[in-house]
């Protein structure tokens, strides 16, 4: 079933990056307020973490342009695995691609918010999966949760004079494009969204889509659209368990998301809209984004599809290498410089 995160992990070394970390908190910054400085060759970002009092930390990612810029949000997909590892140490990487060539050009304050109780753990099992999430992460996971870290952060971020708060960009990749459109539905200041890999209505659209695309006969298919109805109510039966687990999730995760539509939630913003789809995605079927892209058009809304033949959930061929996508992430922000 479908494994929503963008996966791909770019060392530091690799790009010749030398990382230091320099600063503990930032000595002007309120008393609930934690910043620390990581900085590269060509570039440098700050990590600011908000202590909420009977809430977890809210912290995020924030690289410094070479003046005052448009803010660029970056929502990972699924699992619990952190937008960055390893600072401070010779094993440092991303999780997040494009952010730190982006960050690196300093024409955008870039930015990448960690899930809240996101854990410095190494996860133990399948990448995009919340099974062997360490710590409070799935009792306390939800769209909801996450939505508020969200806010949160952009709303701190907003503030700060490196950030220009008149243009705002959000790209959510497979499960961070709710996230993104939630957050252009939330917060009137998201100007822009690009949604990679997106579904359109619920994501429980998305497994039916799958199974009717498959291979084999229509009872083959009829077998596995009952097995989706009985897991779906058992689901529904139980929405905020967090010890219950289905398509490697919690069922708190999937009632949450069950119950948002991605469609819906944009209908209710202003953002102008691109979306980005593998033709040949076998985890968010392109089927989904259509009927996303359908209702946004038949709306009268500004709305860009990029349909990429022979390309997988990472916009790139089975197969290749996730680099061979940076022209689709350079034609997007081509776009939102186009405004």
């Amino acid at each position: 079933m479908p494994n929503f995160t963008t996966r791909v992990a770019i060392s530091c070394t690799r790009l010749l990056l030398v990382c230091t970390l320099s600063g503990g908190a930032a000595s002007a910054a309120p008393a609930a307020v934690k910043e620390e400085h990581f900085n590269f060759q060509t570039f440098s970002f700050a990590r600011i973490s908000l202590q909420e009092v009977e809430s977890a930390p809210v912290r995020y990612y924030l690289s410094k342009p070479a003046q005052k810029a448009p803010l660029v949000l970056y929502i990972q997909g699924s699992g619990c695995v952190p937008p960055f590892s390893g600072l401070g140490t010779a094993n440092r990487s991303s999780n997040i691609y494009s952010w730190i060539p982006l960050a690196a050009e300093k024409r955008y304050a870039v930015m990448a918010v960690e899930k809240p109780f996101q854990s410095e753990q190494p996860q133990q099992g399948e990448p995009g999966s919340a099974v062997g999430c360490a710590g409070d992460f799935n009792r306390h996971f939800s769209y909801d949760t996450w939505l508020s870290t969200l806010k949160q952060a952009v709303r701190h971020a907003l503030a700060r004079p490196e950030v220009d708060a008149r243009r705002v960009l959000v790209i959510g990749m497979s499960e961070g494009s709710p996230m993104a459109a939630g957050l252009a539905r939330e917060l009137a200041e998201v100007t822009d969204v690009v949604l990679i890999a997106a579904n359109g209505p619920t994501q429980l659209y998305d497994f039916a889509a799958n199974i009717y695309r498959a291979n084999g006969s229509d009872d083959d298919k009829l077998k596995l659209l009952q097995e989706l109805d009985r897991t779906y109510s058992a689901i529904a039966a139980d929405p905020a368990s967090t010890s219950k687990f289905a398509w490697g999730h919690s069922y708190l995760r999937w009632s949450s998301f069950f119950a948002q539509s991605t469609a819906t939630n944009l209908a209710h913003s202003k953002a102008r809209v691109y979306l980005a789809s593998g033709m040949q995605d076998d985890s968010v079927p392109i089927l989904s984004t259509e009927v996303l892209y359908a209702q946004l058009r038949t709306q009268g809304r500004d709305v860009t599809f990029r349909r990429i033949p022979l390309a997988g959930h990472e916009l790139v061929p089975e197969g290749r290498p996730v680099p061979e996508a940076q022209q689709e992430y350079d034609a997007f922000m081509a776009w939102f410089e186009r405004r």
